[in-house]
C-alpha cells in the first residue's frame, strides 16, 4: 500500500529550540506510523522580519523591542540550528499568496504544533489555518495552540469559518479546546506537545553531551524577568553549583557561563546533565520532565505561561514553581514516578489520535505497518491495538539476521508459548516471523 503523503505547517524555521524540536518530533512519529511526512517550508513575513514598522504598530514599543532583541539573540545559534534541521525533510520554500506548489501535493495536511493560531503572534496569518489547500484534501491539526483567551470579536467569525473547514482538530491545551468549542460548537481532543511523543531514550540518540564534569544549574530564560536571575543566584548560594545560562541573564548581573551559540542537540545535552533546571519556557519544563531533572518553573511575569501551569497540573508538580520557595525546599528531591506514568499515558493517547488521523477505510485506525525503528527496509512490523491488547508481528524478509528495536512499543510482550520478549531489542533470523502480544 502506498504511504500517505503528509504536509505539516508549523513554526519550523525560527531558531527557537522548542520550535525546531517539536517540528522534528512530529515528523518522526508520522514516519513511524507509516506515512511520508514533509514540513512545508513556509515563512510568515510578520515573524521573520520583526524590525518592520508594521510590527511596531501592531505590538507596541515594549513588545517590539523585546521581539527584536529575541531575534538578535537567535543569530549566534543559527549555524547549529540549521545543522539539526538536516534531520528533517522539507518542501520547496513557499510564501503567503504563492502556495500553489504545495496546495495539492499531500494527501493529509496538518497544522501544528506550536502557537500557530494565535493572531497576535502571526498578525492573523490564515495560511496556518490551511486556507491554501485544494478541495478534497484532508485538513487536520495536531497540538495547535490558539492563545490563552478568546480572540477579539472582530476576528471570531473568521476564526469560526477557518476552523469549521477542518476534518479533524487536535489542540495542545485544555483552554485551547474551550476556545475552539466556543467558536465551532465542537470540542476537540487535547494531545501532548510533539516533544513529549519521544522518550528520553529517543532524544538521547540526538543530543550532544556537554563537557562539564562538575554539577551545574541550567537556566533557560525567554522573558524579561529579574526574578529568574535572582532565583538562580539564590539556588547557587545554597548549592555552590556553577550556573550555565541560555542565552544570558535578561535583566540583572550574574556570574555564569553564557551559552549563546548552542544548537538543539547541545541544548538537550545541557538539560539532560543539569542538576537543576530553572526556566520560564514551556519546552524548558518539558525537557526537565523528560530527563527527570530537578526544576523550578516561572509561570507568571512578562512571559506568562498557562501552558506550563497545565503541564504541571497534569503531572501533579505544581509546587515546582519559583513562588514562595523556602530555603529548605530549594534542594528537595522530586519523585518523578507519577509524572513519568502520566506522560506515558498522554503520549499513547496522542499517538492513537495521530494513527486515527492517518486512517482510511482500507486500513483500520488501530493498525499500522512500520519499518522506522528497525532502520532496515527488509524488516517490517505490523501492529494492531485491540482493546487492552497490543498485537505485534515482526518479519525479516532478508537472508541475513536483522535487529528490530521498536522503542515506541515499550514494555514486556509474550509469545504464544509464554516466553517474554522486550521489543526494544529483538534479533530476527533470516525469513523469520515473530508474533507477540501484550495484554
Amino acid at each position: 500500500m502506498q504511504k500517505k503523503r503528509v504536509g505539516v505547517i508549523t513554526f519550523h524555521n525560527y531558531d527557537n529550540y522548542g520550535a525546531i524540536l517539536q517540528s522534528y518530533a512530529l515528523q518522526k512519529k508520522l514516519q513511524e506510523i507509516g506515512t511520508q511526512p514533509e514540513i512545508i517550508d513556509y515563512r510568515c513575513d510578520y515573524i521573520s522580519n520583526p524590525f518592520r514598522l508594521v510590527n511596531l504598530k501592531k505590538k507596541g514599543l515594549f513588545n517590539y523591542i523585546y521581539g527584536a532583541i529575541g531575534h538578535i539573540c537567535y543569530i549566534p545559534r543559527r549555524f547549529k540550528c540549521n545543522k539539526f534541521r538536516k534531520h528533517m525533510r522539507y518542501s520547496q520554500p513557499v510564501i503567503q499568496g504563492k502556495m500553489q506548489p504545495v496546495a495539492g501535493k499531500y494527501d493529509i495536511y496538518i497544522a501544528g504544533s506550536d502557537q500557530i493560531w494565535d493572531y497576535k503572534l502571526t498578525n492573523f496569518d490564515t495560511t496556518y489555518f490551511l486556507d491554501f489547500v485544494k478541495e478534497g484534501k484532508k485538513k487536520c491539526s495536531y497540538a495547535a495552540s490558539i492563545g490563552e483567551n478568546l480572540p477579539p470579536e472582530e476576528y471570531q467569525q473568521k476564526y469560526k469559518e477557518l476552523l469549521s473547514d477542518f476534518d479533524e482538530i487536535l489542540v495542545r491545551e485544555d483552554y485551547g479546546a474551550d476556545i475552539v468549542e466556543n467558536l465551532t460548537e465542537k470540542r476537540p481532543e487535547v494531545v501532548c506537545d510533539p516533544t513529549l511523543l519521544l522518550t528520553a531514550e529517543e532524544w538521547d540518540k540526538l543530543l550532544v553531551e556537554p563537557k562539564y564534569k562538575e554539577k551545574y544549574i541550567l537556566v533557560y530564560q525567554l522573558g524579561i524577568n529579574k526574578e529568574i536571575v535572582d532565583f538562580a543566584r539564590r539556588l547557587h548560594n545554597k548549592t555552590g553549583y556553577r550556573i550555565v545560562y541560555i542565552p544570558f541573564p535578561l535583566v540583572g548581573l550574574l556570574k555564569c557561563d553564557c551559552k549563546i551559540t548552542v544548537g538543539p542537540a547541545e541544548w538537550m545535552g545541557l538539560f539532560k546533565n543539569a542538576e537543576y533546571v530553572v526556566s520560564d519556557s514551556f519546552h524548558g519544563v518539558v525537557f526537565a520532565l523528560i530527563f527527570n531533572r530537578k526544576f523550578f518553573a516561572k509561570v507568571n511575569g512578562h512571559h506568562m505561561n498557562r501552558r506550563v501551569q497545565q503541564l504541571l497540573n497534569l503531572v501533579k508538580l505544581t509546587d515546582r514553581t519559583m513562588d514562595d520557595v523556602s530555603y529548605e525546599k530549594l534542594t528537595e528531591e522530586i519523585d518523578f514516578t507519577y509524572a513519568n506514568e502520566q506522560i506515558a499515558r498522554f503520549r499513547e493517547h496522542s499517538m492513537e489520535q495521530l494513527r486515527q488521523m492517518r486512517a482510511d477505510p482500507c486500513f483500520a485506525p488501530d493498525a499500522w505497518v512500520t519499518t522506522w525503528d528497525s532502520h532496515n527496509p527488509g524488516v517490517l512490523a505490523l501492529v494492531r491495538k485491540r482493546g487492552e491488547e497490543t498485537l505485534v508481528g515482526l518479519f525479516n524478509f532478508t537472508e541475513y539476521p536483522a535487529g528490530a528495536g521498536l522503542d515506541a512499543l515499550g514494555g514486556k510482550y509474550h509469545t504464544a508459548d509464554g516466553a517474554s520478549v522486550w521489543l526494544a531489542d529483538v534479533e530476527l533470523q533470516p525469513y523469520q516471523a515473530l508474533l507477540v502480544k501484550k495484554a
